[in-house]
């Protein structure tokens, strides 16, 4: 077993990636940037850039809920979708597709195209979930599922 020195994903402390990701301003449907049956769509409103703009904590999760190889991907969105109801004055909750055009996937997965968003954050595997301070550095992740109760502890820290 090989292990990497050093984590592709943004550390801990370090600033968050600034991304472009698509929003709700650039597709006509939601279908075209989740595989959410039942997507907030508040969590596609604006980009990564932006919500670190806003000096707010941010909580990103990428995960691909229809296509997820671990089967958590749905689960912890809905997990993150919970906890925004509870704290959406107070930070921002993006969803980021891992992939960049699921309408397209139609049940075939040699069609889909990763997102650009998660070469840009590391990620090769899913789901991943970071909780980002008011001043755009990463505070807390996680790699997989992560349960209410671990995200709530999170949320906490960068909303004190």
């Amino acid at each position: 077993m090989q292990v990497q020195e050093q984590s592709l994903t943004p550390a801990i402390g370090a600033s968050a990636i600034r991304s472009e990701n698509k929003t709700s301003k650039d597709v006509s449907d939601l279908e075209e940037l989740t595989t959410d049956t039942d997507p907030d769509p508040n969590m596609y409103s604006i980009t990564i850039a932006e919500a670190l703009d806003q000096n707010k904590p941010l909580l990103v999760t990428f995960s691909t809920p229809a296509y997820c190889q671990s089967a958590t991907c749905g689960p912890q969105l809905g997990v993150v979708k919970d906890l925004k109801s509870s704290h959406s004055s107070d930070m921002n909750f993006l969803h980021i597709e891992v992939y960049d055009n699921p309408d397209e996937i139609q049940g075939d997965l040699t069609r889909g195209k990763i997102s650009p968003t998660l070469t840009e954050w590391g990620l090769r595997t899913e789901p991943w979930t970071f909780v980002v301070d008011a001043e755009g550095l990463v505070q807390a992740k996680f790699e997989g599922f992560v349960g209410p109760e671990d995200l709530e502890l999170a949320i906490q820290a960068v909303l004190q």
